[in-house]
């Protein structure tokens, strides 16, 4: 059996009584089909705006519920979202209300509150045009402007078509803070292996390079800065083959061993046994690796009678 659909409250601002019980009724009808219903509702349009019988309107509100909170002065609905901001995705406010605040500052303070509420301003008159409207509201992307006399199927598809839109926006927002959330996780993460990593390499006497799998150096070991003559900052970020020249990425996934030529201080032609170890688990799936680094054979030495590798 299927729940029924959670009722959504809308805000209505207007001084007149008869206009509360109009969106009452445009709103939250008791069936589309109802004909006592059906019958009111174009009497009491006919009598605010001297608007003809419109024709029967489709059933835009399918699958959704609404229910309203009536505010008879501008003070009224903004001390209503100052009581729970977050209760409103939707404000209908008239233009004119004598004696007190207008449309224009009532929606000033809703949003003061509660920026995000989409708010749709009721008018009969040319008090402000849109270019006004815009000079003290902005140009905001949750602001309409429905003129009287409306009809009942305007007011249900801003209705319906507003609260669809918030659910997608809401929708998005949630993904986002999800993502955000995942990102902050998993670059914890990845800070804390990087510490283990760098602890890992401090304790080996050999030279060692921290490498991902495309060959990026990451972090070295103190006698790699000996090695290569180049301090921490321009050793870290630099392509692996520019210090090792044999080394090619990508990164064998398994631990190997291979030979290559240094690219060390004062030109010294030094060849040496580069073994790559893989870190984490499962090793096909290996995001870093340590290069641990064996000097062989001075070129030098080697090309000098009787030379010998070291």
């Amino acid at each position: 059996m299927l729940s029924e659909p959670v009722s959504r409250p809308i805000l209505v601002v207007d001084d007149n009584p008869d206009i509360h019980v109009l969106m009452e009724r445009m709103l939250v009808p008791r069936s589309i089909h109802d004909a006592e219903m059906t019958r009111g509702l174009q009497a009491l349009e006919s009598r605010l705006f001297g608007a003809e019988p419109p024709e029967e309107s489709p059933d835009v509100l399918h699958g959704l519920r609404f229910s309203i909170d009536s505010a008879h002065s501008g003070r009224d609905g903004i001390a209503l979202v100052q009581a729970n901001p977050s209760r409103y995705f939707l404000a209908f406010v008239d233009m004119r209300m004598p004696p007190g605040i207008d449309g224009i500052q009532t929606i000033k303070g809703i949003w003061s509150v509660a920026p995000d509420i989409y708010t749709v301003i009721c008018t009969a008159y040319s008090d402000y045009s849109w270019d006004a409207i815009a000079s003290e509201l902005g140009w905001a992307p949750n602001l309409l402007i429905l003129r009287k006399p409306f009809e009942a199927i305007e007011v249900r598809q801003i209705a319906a078509t507003v609260a669809r839109m918030y659910d997608s926006l809401s929708g998005v927002k949630t993904s986002v803070n999800q993502l955000e959330e995942e990102l902050v996780i998993a670059m914890e993460s990845v800070s804390q292996l990087e510490e283990r990593s760098r602890a890992l390499l401090a304790e080996i006497a050999d030279p060692c390079l921290l490498l991902d799998r495309e060959g990026e150096i990451l972090g070295a070991n103190p006698s790699a800065h000996d090695l290569f003559g180049v301090d921490e900052k321009l050793l870290y970020g630099r392509d692996v083959a520019s210090v090792l020249v044999d080394v090619q990425p990508p990164l064998p996934s398994a631990r190997a061993v291979a030979r290559s030529r240094l690219v060390s201080p004062h030109s010294r032609a030094l060849e040496a046994s580069v073994t790559l170890t893989p870190l984490g688990s499962p090793l096909g799936e290996a995001g870093e690796f340590i290069a641990r680094i064996r000097v062989t054979q001075d070129a030098r030495d080697a090309s000098a009678p009787g030379g010998a590798a070291t």
